[in-house]
């Protein structure tokens, strides 16, 4: 019998047409014959695990890159293989390009068992999707949900970014609207953030991203349009209508099992953390018990505590108590009541959350709370 709590599990799709100018993903541009033996060998490391973790898992999810490249076909086979680990109900994402509209058969999709859908919209304005350098336009991405509705997706999420060249509060309040228009259940709402070694980080168009005060005008603004139209927020950067939620998502959050197939995917199971190494020849070429992993730090009361301040529901310190008795947790709540009359905490019974304004600072508003 399995005793332990259904984990989640991330399969990495490391596939793009083409790198957008802020992306630091580990993904590349490949071609079919690599998409059918990827395809065969995360089938190979399905049943490697299986042996490995005696787990069950209630969500899947195929990040990128972009793996709606793989083809409902491909997809099909992974889930074949995968359907054996997951629990009945379980939540199964796949994300995509907001143009695959005529190139993906979604409801072949929805026949092979995935339920939810996530596109990188990332804006609904042509002149900061071009600085950008997203391949899509707002009518491809609008194309794209009717289609993946029509086929009978009705958990779809749409990512915007906050901090782009060009954007305004106009522009931003006309993307949201977008969004909500077409229908979707889910919609994450990012900062820019322009990491060294992209394109974008070398072109002028970085002294165009928006500066803290902009950002923080974006993002209180994001939030409050995202709430008007019923998408209530339960972490700092994600908001849903109720009942959709990411489930996978929620895991890392909360501090649930996950395991990531895929270069550079991360995993943490039975208390340790660790990932495949940004290397396509090592996961395609070495036996899975000979790929050498690399660890991460984590755990402890303090990545507890930390993770669940990211959501909005927050952090009840008597619980954080109770699971670690050497935490500050009655500390931790006192701290948090000097925050809450400028507006950036927020305290019910022993629950502290951040307002949206508390998120803006959340780094430095986490480290406050839980040291001296």
């Amino acid at each position: 019998m399995n005793i332990f709590p259904p984990a989640g599990l991330y399969i990495h799709v490391p596939f793009c047409v083409c790198k957008c100018r802020y992306c630091d993903f580990y993904s590349f541009p490949a071609g079919e014959d690599l998409y059918d033996s990827y395809t065969e060998r995360v089938m190979e490391a399905l049943g490697y695990y299986e042996k490995r973790y005696a787990r069950r898992y209630n969500s899947l999810y195929f990040g990128g890159g972009t793996p709606l490249l793989l083809g409902e076909k491909r997809l099909g086979k992974i889930m074949d293989r995968a359907l054996p680990l997951l629990e009945q109900d379980s939540e199964i994402t796949a994300e995509g390009n907001p143009a695959a509209a005529g190139e993906i058969d979604f409801a072949a999709l929805r026949a092979a068992g995935i339920n939810r859908l996530s596109f990188g919209l990332q804006s609904a304005n042509e002149r900061e999707l071009s600085a950008l350098g997203r391949i899509h336009s707002p009518k491809d991405a609008a194309d794209t949900v009717a289609a993946a509705q029509k086929a009978g997706f009705d958990n779809i999420s749409l990512d915007l970014m906050l901090g782009i060249p060009y954007q305004t509060e106009e522009t931003l309040k006309e993307s949201v609207s977008f969004c909500a228009n077409l229908g979707v259940r889910h919609i994450s709402a990012y900062m820019l953030k322009v990491e060294e070694g992209t394109p974008l980080a070398s072109s002028e168009l970085r002294f165009l991203c928006a500066d803290e005060e902009k950002y923080a005008d974006l993002y209180l603004l994001a939030c409050g349009e995202l709430e008007s139209r019923g998408y209530k927020q339960y972490e700092i950067s994600n908001f849903a209508k109720p009942g959709f939620e990411s489930r996978h998502n929620l895991k890392y959050w909360l501090d649930g099992e996950y395991l990531g197939i895929g270069p550079s995917a991360h995993s943490f199971m039975e208390g340790r953390r660790f990932f495949f190494g940004r290397d396509m020849v090592s996961f395609m070429e070495k036996p899975f018990g000979e790929i050498e992993m690399e660890e991460s730090s984590g755990g402890g009361w303090e990545e507890y505590a930390m993770l669940r301040l990211r959501l909005a529901a927050g952090l009840d310190t008597e619980e954080l108590g109770e699971l670690y008795p050497d935490s500050p947790a009655k500390e931790i709540l006192s701290r948090a009541a000097l925050y809450e009359r400028p507006g950036l905490t927020k305290i019910e019974g022993t629950r502290v959350s951040f307002t949206p304004r508390g998120f803006l600072v959340s780094s430095a508003l986490t480290a406050e709370l839980l040291y001296d």
